[in-house]
């Protein structure tokens, strides 16, 4: 909503104004790290752990002019032309902020659940809802700051706005939009049957009050869409707006929304990001934007956009709010298909149009995209079919899916366990527990990390070859490759006086000082490190080298952290590691940051945080105890290929091994021992989920494939099939053939192609 600088400073109760009062608004920022700014767009100082020092200074460069501070602000005199609206307190500026964009909206708010994962109630609301109007939707949102962003582009150009709410609230209350319209239904006001074939499905609904019937035919054969698509027709029979002639035609072409950014790598070397969603506006499109960003390995960035939804925009308007947040992104070349109107020129983006995709393609220039990155955003996966097949990022049905706002959200968990000043290294040894690399170390450059930490150098200069700029600690390395690692500025961990002293030999042949490096030290593991008797001659090392290398952290790895049991021993080496740090500590004159939590040590020796903490797999989403505090990150799925139909005299699988007592169906999977898949999980040790219910694995697990009994669930060629995607059921497969998760996420094969998705 466009608000001018005295409509917002009422709005937030403002103490006072300084600047330039003629401005305004159209959009809140509220995320200091985002790169998607658009025109006329004011940032709430939050000051969120772990933002940015100089995010004023940092929106001021994307374009934001007008800022709303707390009043102990004071660093402003640089910023031409902005202006600062200081308040008593941010959070209930937002809020302010945020109710009177909703009080002041003319049209219908309407509020759909957040079910399943899925927006499907809001996506059919759009749909449903935009044949005779204007539709304003939230997009897909990771957190509560997501959403209050969402929101505050609602302006009265649209006659409804559709909003799905937020779990929990942890920055302000929109009650005001929790009490308008739901898109819901209950006992009292409707009555429902639904009956179900094996492509689609009835829905027959009774209005108690005035006993009307309606009946639609949705293509969906399961419950849970089912409900979500009564829902919506409950909706618009309750409003008086059900039309059965516009809406039903609707009704029978529904498909289930995907707005998730999803990325994955592709030939030529080129990363491949993708969005459908119904709403292909401007804050879809520049929501991909920030994605694109973010992802530090891209040489350049590429954005194909077809089918653009201006909304209540002028052509004008649009592109001039594309080009200001492209460039805030660094998109440097643009490509429409099938849009066939004059475009602005833009100084810093190429822009191209072609009538097809195919056209696209048959013009596509490998040379110019090798290392890059490209956007493919449309309204549905069929927009870009062809491309896909080009660029082949779908030749294995057999996926690992990476939730980054998962990721993102184990992070925070573990930070709010830690004091303020306390400092946090990411380990993202053995591609990142399995998950991928580059794509993991992105996002955690982007939320501020201290440290990332691998085991090999080899890891780290992966890393460092896409862009990876933050600190990186090297565990283990052979001393082989110490110019390699030097070349890369890759800070190893010292463990053996005869390695330090190799490291500082050419250290000082290549006249570099002050390097920073690491000290293990053995408490009780008897792994690597320091023992005792020989922190002598390793001070004696560094005291005549002190101009060469740099002790930046001195470190300990307990033992049993996760067992209770054995907890006297773990403060044994507490106390072990004091003294040997303090050991260093006197005889160097020196004083380096210490630490000995893992991600079971942050959960549960709280008082041991010393300076800094090493996350692990905790931010992968498995804890030392089974928690719905943490979220699984991953998903491991693939897709029936065939059904047979085996008769109980039959077997299924090498050995005749897969015994059957009943005439079966049967349904193959392209999931084997080759992508992971452990055979001992094969002869009916592993349930794997369809359609909601669950699958043994019948038979020996082969190289590339293994069969699943479906002969109790509702199936056909092409449905999903998950492997696991939450903690539980990843620690149920660990425990089922005595190993941990760990060995689970990290064997599952490289040509299982990792998709990362926000």
């Amino acid at each position: 909503m466009t608000l001018s600088v005295n409509e917002i400073a009422k709005a937030v109760s403002a103490l006072k104004v300084t600047g330039n009062s003629n401005l305004f608004a159209e959009q809140m920022i509220l995320k200091a790290a985002t790169s998607a700014v658009l025109p006329n767009s004011i940032y709430f100082d939050l000051k969120r752990f772990k933002d940015p020092e100089n995010a004023i200074s940092r929106m001021y460069n994307l374009g934001v002019r007008i800022f709303v501070v707390t009043k102990s602000f004071n660093d402003f005199n640089n910023l031409d032309n902005a202006t600062f609206i200081f308040v008593d307190n941010i959070n209930k500026a937002i809020n302010q902020y945020i109710n009177y964009v909703v009080n002041n909206f003319k049209g219908t708010i309407i509020s759909t659940p957040n079910r399943n994962g899925k927006c499907c109630v809001k996506d059919w609301m759009t749909k449903l809802l935009s044949i005779n109007n204007k539709v304003f939707a939230t997009t897909k949102y990771i957190n509560e700051l997501d959403f209050l962003e969402n929101v505050s582009n609602i302006n009265n150009s649209y006659d409804y706005a559709i909003c799905e709410i937020p779990d929990n609230y942890n920055f302000t209350s929109i009650a005001t939009i929790e009490q308008l319209d739901h898109v819901d239904y209950n006992e009292e006001e409707f009555s429902l049957d639904f009956r179900f074939n094996e492509n689609n499905g009835i829905i027959n609904l009774t209005q108690a009050n005035v006993k009307n019937k309606y009946s639609i035919q949705i293509p969906f054969c399961d419950t849970i869409h089912a409900e979500d698509a009564a829902r919506c027709l409950c909706y618009l029979v309750k409003q008086n707006i059900y039309n059965k002639e516009i809406h039903n035609s609707i009704f029978e072409k529904l498909e289930i929304p995907d707005p998730l950014i999803k990325m994955r790598q592709a030939d030529f070397n080129i990363g491949i990001v993708s969005c459908f969603s119904t709403k292909n506006n401007i804050y879809s499109i520049c929501k991909c934007f920030d994605f694109m960003a973010r992802q530090h390995q891209f040489n350049s960035l590429t954005a194909v956009i077809t089918k653009p939804d201006f909304e209540t925009l002028s052509e004008d308007e649009f592109f001039n709010k594309l080009f200001f947040c492209a460039n805030g992104c660094g998109i440097s070349k643009i490509v429409f298909i099938g849009y066939y109107k004059q475009i602005p020129h833009n100084d810093n983006i190429k822009i191209t149009k072609y009538d097809t995709i195919q056209d696209y393609i048959d013009n596509f220039d490998e040379k110019n995209n090798i290392n890059g990155g490209i956007l493919l955003k449309g309204v549905e996966y069929s927009d870009f079919a062809d491309a896909f097949d080009f660029f082949h990022t779908g030749n294995h049905d057999t996926v690992l899916e990476v939730n980054l706002n998962a990721l993102k959200h184990n992070l925070n968990y573990y930070r709010a366990l830690l004091k303020p000043e306390t400092k946090m290294i990411a380990m993202v040894k053995a591609n990142c527990y399995g998950s991928g690399n580059f794509q993991i170390a992105n996002m955690l450059e982007n939320n501020s990390v201290d440290y990332l930490c691998v085991a090999f150098a080899e890891e780290g200069i992966t890393l460092r070859r896409a862009n990876i700029k933050m600190p990186i600690m090297v565990m283990n390395y052979d001393g082989r490759n110490y110019k390699q690692l030097i070349n890369y500025y890759l800070e190893p961990v010292l463990f053996s006086c005869s390695r330090t002293l190799k490291l500082i030999e050419i250290l000082k042949e290549r006249h570099i000082k002050n390097y920073p490096v690491h000290i293990k030290l053995d408490t009780g593991m008897h792994r690597s490190g320091f023992m005792t008797h020989e922190l002598e001659e390793f001070c004696n090392i560094v005291n005549q080298n002190k101009d060469t290398i740099k002790i930046v952290s001195m470190f300990t790895h307990f033992v049993a952290a996760d067992d209770n049991q054995e907890d006297e021993f773990s403060l044994t080496q507490v106390n072990r590691f004091t003294e040997m740090a303090n050991t260093i500590c006197q005889k160097t004159g020196l004083n380096p940051m210490r630490h000995i939590c893992n991600s079971v040590g942050i959960e549960r020796f709280t008082d041991y945080q010393f300076n800094m903490v090493r996350l692990g797999i905790g931010l992968y989403g498995v804890a030392y105890e089974v928690t719905d505090k943490l979220m699984g990150i991953s998903k491991w799925k693939t897709n029936i290929v065939q059904i047979k139909n085996i008769p109980m005299t039959e077997t299924v699988g090498y050995n005749r091994r897969g015994k059957i007592t009943r005439n079966s169906r049967i349904a193959l999977i392209p999931v084997g021992y080759a992508d992971g898949l452990n055979r001992k999980f094969g002869n009916r040790n592993l349930e794997v989920e369809i359609n909601g219910k669950r699958a043994q694995i019948i038979g020996n697990i082969c190289m590339d494939m293994c069969m699943v009994d479906i002969t109790d669930i509702e199936c056909k060629a092409g449905d999903e099939v998950v492997i696991f995607d939450t903690n539980n059921k990843l620690i149920e497969m660990a425990n089922s053939i005595s190993t941990i998760p760990y060995e689970i996420l990290t064997g599952i094969s490289p040509r299982v192609a990792r998709v990362y998705v926000e």
